[in-house]
């Protein structure tokens, strides 16, 4: 006999998060609802990566929360023990550790706040090789060459192609 947990609900954790991505998207959408239309014909505004960005929260919310429900709900035939996992080799589930969360937000939050001081070519990678370090990433080609290839993508993207000033820094 199985609790009231294991047979038909969510897990928790799951919804709490897609509701906190859904919360995020919604105040982005909201925030730019007050940005000016298209600057010029035919060309996006400044409400345009915004939108598209809160939208993209808002599905991934949504799909997060059908996980979760498709989880709970077939939680007798397709979730293992935790216990069990661990000695199959811990291959078939993995544990997020809430440390390297908070160093990931962190690291994000310093990132946000040298960013203008750095400039974004310097500041990127940095950001980029950090996450990927604490994802487990440890092939120094790979921590070299993923992070510069984004900053050039990043630059040519937005401001050789779109032509929006990014932060310089120095």
């Amino acid at each position: 006999m199985g609790s009231r947990s294991e047979r038909a609900s969510p897990p928790l954790r799951l919804l709490v998060e897609a509701g906190l991505l859904a919360a995020s998207g919604a105040a982005v959408l909201l925030d730019s609802r007050g940005y000016p239309p298209s600057l010029t014909e035919g060309a996006p505004g400044p409400a345009f990566f915004p939108r598209l960005l809160a939208v993209l929260l808002i599905a991934s919310a949504a799909w997060l929360a059908i996980r979760a429900w498709r989880k709970g709900s077939g939680a007798a035939r397709s979730r293992g023990n935790a216990a069990s996992d661990s000695a199959a080799g811990g291959r078939a589930g993995t544990r997020i550790r809430p440390l390297g969360v908070w160093i990931a937000v962190t690291w994000i939050a310093a990132f946000l706040l040298v960013w203008p001081l750095l400039g974004t070519v310097l500041s990127v990678p940095l950001l980029v090789v950090g996450l990927m370090w604490l994802t487990g990433e440890r092939s120094w080609r790979t921590l070299v060459s993923v992070p510069l290839a984004f900053a050039g993508f990043i630059y040519l993207v937005f401001m050789v192609l779109l032509g929006v000033p990014l932060p310089a820094g120095f």
